[in-house]
């Protein structure tokens, strides 16, 4: 590693946690937690809403930033992210089935959505390798084609369920599939989406060097000892299991495995054992961040308290992102 390299991690850290800070710090419509912190209810407001929702901003960040990692190698795309497979695609039509059929996403009192969510997403998940699988013994490009199919396939349904859909229960589906953490409450949605990260976290570092050689193509890391075929199943599994623990509980927030992961690349080289760790940080401190402007910038702009899903703000800074990229690489150089 070169040495201006081992500074980044630091730098990183310390970058997060002053994200971590301006989070907890500023409140909703620009006004900071800390003039009202003598009130009664601050405390709960504080362990109950702010606190939860910086730490599920941190860990959807974070695992979506390393699940774009896992697929970019997988597929040896620096455009591949977390969404390429229709994990989300499967999510959101889980998420509107709940929302449209029980009328609000609530059944005896018992919110679905999160749930109906989840199954949708690993549905999708076994859908797009078991076809894969039977087509040609699942290569990557079957499974990136299989993925972007059902991805298309679940995209129509929902148009047809939103079609068809009650004005008020239109609203909520479309405002869950902008992506947004404004539903988090309590810690309980942090731990369930941890069941299902952490485990596939654990498999990503096990399999740093399998990424690196698979990035190099699969003849070469098949002649340094690498089973491609059981790498690559476990690299898919792993990766859409932790975007499907997350894109459940705060809908599909775009670009944050795309954009992060690349600039990533450029500070700390392509090796995935320093890599993900940075992604990691990276993705922690960019998604609260984009969080806070997010649920103030109506405020700011609007003086409108009304909050703007996270998933529209990182959409248009990715977008900004490659457009800038695009506009100004030299000549014919790669733009990523």
């Amino acid at each position: 590693m070169l040495p201006g390299r081992t500074l980044v991690y630091p730098l990183l850290v310390v970058a997060c946690l002053a994200a971590a800070a301006a989070s907890l710090g500023v409140g909703s419509c620009g006004e900071s937690i800390l003039i009202r912190w003598g009130d009664p209810g601050s405390l709960q407001t504080f362990t109950r809403l702010t606190l939860p929702r910086l730490v599920m901003g941190m860990v959807v960040g974070a695992t979506l930033s390393v699940a774009g990692t896992m697929f970019q190698a997988l597929f040896r795309n620096p455009l591949a992210c977390p969404y390429t497979l229709g994990v989300s695609s499967g999510a959101s039509l889980g998420a509107c089935v709940a929302i449209l059929v029980f009328g609000g996403g609530l059944w005896h009192g018992w919110p679905v959505v999160g749930p109906a969510a989840l199954v949708g997403a690993l549905a999708c998940m076994v859908t797009v390798y078991t076809i894969a699988r039977l087509r040609s013994g699942c290569t990557t490009g079957t499974l990136l084609l299989a993925g972007i199919s059902i991805g298309f396939v679940c995209s129509a349904v929902i148009v047809l369920l939103l079609f068809l859909a009650r004005t008020h229960n239109l609203r909520q589906a479309l405002m869950w599939m902008m992506g947004s953490l404004d539903d988090v409450v309590g810690f309980d949605g942090v731990l369930e989406s941890l069941i299902m990260v952490v485990p596939a976290a654990g498999v990503a570092a096990w399999l740093h060097r399998d990424l690196d050689l698979l990035m190099m193509g699969e003849t070469v890391a098949a002649g340094r000892g690498v089973n491609v075929v059981a790498a690559r199943r476990l690299i898919y599994f792993a990766a859409s299991l932790m975007t499907a623990g997350v894109v459940a509980r705060c809908g599909p927030i775009g670009f944050v495995g795309l954009i992060v992961p690349h600039a990533m690349r450029v500070l700390v080289g392509a090796a995935h054992h320093r890599l993900m760790p940075a992604c990691a940080l990276a993705g922690a401190t960019f998604l609260p961040l984009c969080d806070l402007l997010a649920r103030n910038a109506m405020w700011w702009l609007r003086q409108e308290s009304r909050e703007l899903p996270v998933g529209v703000l990182t959409s248009l800074i990715g977008g900004s992102f490659f457009l800038y990229l695009l506009l100004t690489r030299r000549g014919d150089r790669p733009m990523l």
